[in-house]
C-alpha cells in the first residue's frame, strides 16, 4: 500500500482513472455496459477520462468533449449503475488520496452524475404539478 497521495495532478490523476477503470471493467453491474460501448478502444477511452478529470479537478482545459451526449449513446445505461460508478469511484479514491482530497474529488463526481442522470433520465411528463 503507498502514502496517501496529498495533491491533485496529472500524475496522481492518471493513477486514479486507470486504478477506478480497472475497478470498474471487472465489476459484475459495471463491466458488460463499459465493454460493450467502448468494445477494444480502452486506451483511447483512459487518456479522454484523464484530460476529463484534469479539466475538472485541475482546471487545465485539457478536455473539450460532451460528455452529455456521449452518455446518451451508451446502450444500457440506467440510473442504478451510476450509484455503482460513485460507490467504485469513492472506493478507489479513498484508497489513493488524503481523506481530504478523495472528498473533494467524490463532490465533483456527485455533481456531474447528477448532470448526467438529469440530462439522460429526466422525462418532464414526470413532473407532477401541485403534487
Amino acid at each position: 500500500m503507498h502514502q496517501p497521495f496529498t495533491e491533485i495532478t496529472d500524475e496522481t490523476i492518471h493513477r486514479m482513472v486507470h486504478s477506478f477503470y480497472d475497478r470498474v471493467r471487472q465489476d459484475p453491474l459495471l463491466k458488460d455496459v463499459f465493454n460493450n460501448s467502448i468494445d477494444d478502444k480502452w486506451d483511447p477511452h483512459l487518456a479522454t477520462m484523464c484530460r476529463f478529470w484534469s479539466s475538472v479537478l485541475l482546471t487545465s482545459g485539457q478536455y473539450k468533449g460532451n460528455p452529455m451526449m456521449v452518455h446518451m449513446k451508451v446502450d444500457g445505461i440506467k440510473r442504478h449503475l451510476f450509484d455503482r460508478w460513485l460507490e467504485l469511484f469513492k472506493e478507489t479514491n479513498q484508497q489513493l488520496f488524503t481523506a481530504e482530497n478523495a472528498d473533494h474529488i467524490q463532490e465533483k463526481a456527485e455533481r456531474i452524475a447528477q448532470s448526467l442522470m438529469l440530462g439522460i433520465f429526466y422525462k418532464p411528463e414526470d413532473v407532477k404539478v401541485g403534487s
